[in-house]
Formats: structure tokens, C-alpha cells, sequence
């Protein structure tokens, strides 16, 4: 389980800029240039999705999952899991995840508490590793 430091620091090790720029409708996004990756971050993202956010957008990075706006819709889906997947186990390591159900830590809500995300990015963690609730 990474906190936002720890994604700072790929960043830096990567030689991934992040700044954080006004970006509303999308929230955040990942580009690949001359100079390297760049990500931008909405500057009024709160607080609690911020590592959502940066963690996603290094994935398209680290993975190389960058397309652009006229790609095919099964291309950009592939990307975006890509990126989903990486954030996810860098935030969630599945090994953590299970031994924070064995805990009693047995709901979404819960388990989102405990890893610091929203609850659907923990949904999706769940559904990535194939942990359901019911």
C-alpha cells in the first residue's frame, strides 16, 4: 500500500513530471512527449482521490498505455485497464488486501477506510482480484 510520497518518489525516479493544472472535466491526465511523461492533476481534486488519481496516471506512464483522442474504443479500454491495473497494485497488493479481510475488514466500505481510496476504486480492486462481498 503506497501512500502519496511513495508516488511522488516514482515520479521522480521515472522522471515523470506532475503538476497540477486546471482540468475539471477529465481530472487528471498522462502525456508522453520529446522530454519524457508529464501528468497533470486537477488542481481542485480533493484531497481523497488525489493518490486514485496520481496512481492511475503513472500507470499510463510506467506501462507505456498512452493513445490519443481518435483512437479505436478497444484500444482505449486496453490502455485504460492498463493503467487501472498498475494503480491497483501498487495501491492494493493483493497479498495486503486478503489479510485485511481476514481482520474483519469485510466490507467496501471498510476496506476503503483502511487503504485510504474512494470506494468505488476499491470496488474495482476487488472485482481486479476477484474478491466479492455478499
Amino acid at each position: 500500500m503506497k501512500n502519496i510520497q511513495e508516488l511522488y518518489d516514482i515520479c521522480s525516479r521515472e522522471n515523470i513530471s506532475i503538476d497540477f493544472i486546471d482540468c475539471p472535466k477529465c481530472g487528471s491526465i498522462s502525456l508522453y512527449g520529446a522530454n519524457g511523461c508529464a501528468i497533470g492533476i486537477d488542481s481542485s481534486t480533493p484531497v481523497g482521490l488525489l493518490k486514485e488519481r496520481a496512481a492511475h496516471e503513472i500507470g499510463h506512464c510506467v506501462k507505456g498505455a498512452f493513445y490519443n483522442r481518435y483512437a479505436a474504443a478497444d484500444l482505449i479500454s486496453r490502455h485504460e485497464y492498463r493503467a487501472d491495473k498498475w494503480a491497483i497494485e501498487e495501491l492494493i497488493p493483493k497479498d495486503e488486501l486478503l489479510a485485511a479481510i481476514k481482520k474483519n475488514l469485510d466490507s467496501i466500505y471498510l476496506l476503503s477506510q483502511h487503504f485510504g481510496v474512494s470506494e468505488d476504486f476499491m470496488l474495482k480492486a476487488c472485482r481486479y482480484y476477484g474478491v466479492y462481498f455478499g
